[in-house]
């Protein structure tokens, strides 16, 4: 019965942790000489999705949910790229802010922000429209988080950095 137990809690314990997705850009693939004289920023639109959706397996076990304030996880997850790449990511909250001519400003639209739990993995799937002000241009990317679960801040902002990262991706493309 010991072993049995033990076997239980160590697997349970391996899964929970070797479902978590890192989201560590600090060695990572961005072209720095293309990113070397920009100051990008990012406005949150007023009509992107406010609230996490939950699908599948999903319970209050431990309590009701923490919906967090989206436009603040949004700029935290931006602060945090911008440590880890080393290239120069702002939020604002309007364009007049701005003074700087050569600055790239994007308007953010998150339209998706789904948590779906399955039998031991949880997902957290951001979809974000980034549509540049100057040129209209548009770029649709999808943040990932799998966790074994966590707070719902922490995997929205995960999330919403890989969506980012992903965005800058496709932009200097």
């Amino acid at each position: 019965m010991k072993t049995l137990r033990f076997l239980l809690l160590f697997t349970a314990a391996i899964t929970l942790t070797a479902c978590g997705t890192s989201h560590n850009y600090t060695n990572n693939s961005l072209n720095k000489n293309f990113y070397a004289e920009k100051s990008i920023y990012f406005k949150l639109n007023p009509k992107s999705q406010n609230q996490i959706n939950f699908t599948g397996m999903y319970g209050t076990v431990l309590g009701g949910v923490m919906q967090p304030n989206v436009k603040e996880t949004f700029q935290l997850s931006l602060n945090e790229l911008a440590s880890e790449t080393n290239i120069k990511l702002s939020f604002i909250e309007n364009s007049e802010e701005i003074t700087d001519k050569n600055a790239v400003v994007f308007d953010t639209d998150i339209s998706e922000i789904n948590w779906h739990f399955g039998f031991s993995v949880a997902t957290l799937k951001t979809v974000v429209n980034y549509k540049n002000i100057n040129n209209s241009k548009e770029i649709q990317t999808t943040g990932i988080r799998k966790s074994g679960g966590g707070d719902e801040k922490n995997n929205l902002k995960k999330s919403l950095k890989d969506a980012t990262y992903n965005f800058l991706k496709e932009y200097e493309k």
